[in-house]
């Protein structure tokens, strides 16, 4: 090679050299970088059926509780600003406690807890029923966002549960935020056990983290036990009678994990719901707030979930779960499963093949939901 030669090859392989750096770092700048180790707060909580008033404070106190352990997300459970319970009884949609109690998303509670979170550098999420407008029917059952910017939204619940329909209007649209970890995904109780499209959805938005303000209570019976018209132990959970709701509750948010590769942080209410006199509303929870996400996926591996040190069936009082997760292991696998042979390329994630089947299926009317009949409200 002579001297020519050589310096044309410098020349030519520099500058191949700068272009595949350049490419690199395109790459990397369009390529977020996220926080990937998050203290989480999921909190137990036992509200006064009615009184918003009472459950705002109780929220700030832990709320402030959880900041002073260095909780970094706070997730209280679905409706606990107000309670849960529907009344029994023909009650006016207008006159139920639901629809008297709402707020707009930057109502007065909106407000004490959107300060809290900016003082305080954390994010808060809640449940509550949220009024839009003026309208005072037009109300969903929600959950509330704020953090250390500000208030940055709601989420409407899209698939309400049995006798929630009574009060509550159906929302249409999915809920993420940002953070420093990544963008959260919001889907309260039913939508996260009983709807895994709206939690692939996240998952394909690239959420490793669904947030879950939950108000389940399926297979807890302990409502049906009662002693002078008010249940054992105030409504929480004693002697094992938690076991059928945690084997149910278990199976279901585990799915979501193996699914989709991501975690689920669910907060529950917890005991019975009293009101301000003191009535038992016919209503009790069992708590067990935690956080499930995927384990280490390698030989020996016994199971592809964790808990990391949070327990539903021993969490059982009302009070605050903490949990430090490594959001690395959200692999989110099944949608970056990549293909590339001489019959075909492309991923195997196929959402605008997905959304042709479903425009088909609900263009033809034949979906289960236009002939299933629900028999009756039932415990979630």
């Amino acid at each position: 090679m002579n001297l020519f030669s050589r310096s044309l090859f410098r020349r030519v392989g520099a500058a191949c050299l700068l272009s595949v750096l350049s490419a690199t770092l395109c790459l990397a700048a369009e390529t977020p970088r996220y926080e990937d180790h998050l203290k989480l707060a999921l909190v137990n909580m036992q509200p006064v059926w009615g009184d918003k008033d009472a459950n705002l404070k109780k929220m700030v106190r832990m709320a402030n509780e959880a900041a002073d352990n260095g909780a970094q997300m706070i997730v209280f459970p679905e409706m606990c600003l107000t309670g849960y319970a529907m009344e029994q009884g023909d009650i006016k949609r207008a006159d139920r406690m639901q629809i008297r109690l709402a707020e707009t998303e930057t109502g007065p509670s909106a407000a004490v807890m959107t300060k809290l979170a900016k003082e305080r550098s954390v994010y808060i999420v809640y449940g509550y029923p949220e009024r839009i407008g003026s309208d005072k029917l037009n109300v969903y059952n929600s959950a509330f966002v704020a953090g250390p910017d500000g208030y940055l939204g709601s989420y409407r619940k899209i698939h309400p549960f049995g006798s929630e329909v009574i009060w509550c209007k159906t929302g249409t649209e999915p809920f993420s935020f940002d953070t420093p970890w990544g963008p959260m995904g919001i889907s309260i109780c039913y939508d996260t056990y009983n709807y895994p499209e709206l939690g692939r959805y996240y998952g394909a938005l690239g959420c490793r983290m669904i947030l879950n303000p939950t108000a389940t209570s399926w297979a807890y019976y302990s409502n049906k036990n009662l002693k002078d018209g008010k249940p054992l132990n105030d409504g929480f959970p004693t002697s094992g009678n938690n076991t059928e709701w945690v084997n149910r509750f278990k199976s279901r948010v585990e799915a979501v994990v193996v699914q989709s590769g991501l975690f689920v942080a669910s907060s529950d209410l917890a005991g019975a719901e009293y009101d301000a006199k003191g009535t038992f509303m016919g209503t009790c929870f069992p708590g067990g707030s935690c956080v499930v996400g995927p384990s280490d996926d390698k030989p020996g591996t016994l199971t592809y979930f964790d808990y990391f040190g949070t327990d539903p069936g021993a969490f059982a009082t009302e009070g605050i779960a903490y949990s430090t997760v490594d959001l690395s292991r959200a692999t989110r696998n099944s949608f970056a499963n990549y293909i590339k042979t001489d019959l075909q390329e492309g991923n195997l994630y196929m959402p605008d093949l997905y959304a042709k089947w479903f425009g088909n299926l609900a263009a033809s009317g034949k979906f289960t939901s236009l002939n299933h009949a629900m028999s009756g409200a039932a415990a979630q």
